[in-house]
């Protein structure tokens, strides 16, 4: 793997994080609004991954096709 495949994956994985961090936090303020927040987050969460995803396949298949200028 090189390091623009291994940069997109941790791009994805530090994006996931943090916004699993927005939502409890905002839980966390909130108390009263955790059974919503939750949930929201948590598919943000998984959007943010998905968004991800395509910059990392893309960066993969440059990868294994031995491309430089990707």
């Amino acid at each position: 793997m090189s390091a623009r495949t291994l940069a997109e994956a941790c791009y994805m994985v530090a994006s996931a994080i943090v916004t699993y961090l927005i939502t409890a936090m905002a839980a966390w303020g909130y108390p009263q609004g955790g059974d919503t927040i939750w949930p929201i987050g948590l598919v943000s969460t998984a959007f943010v991954v998905g968004f991800g995803f395509k910059p990392f396949l893309l960066s993969w298949r440059a990868d294994r096709a031995g491309r430089r200028d990707a």
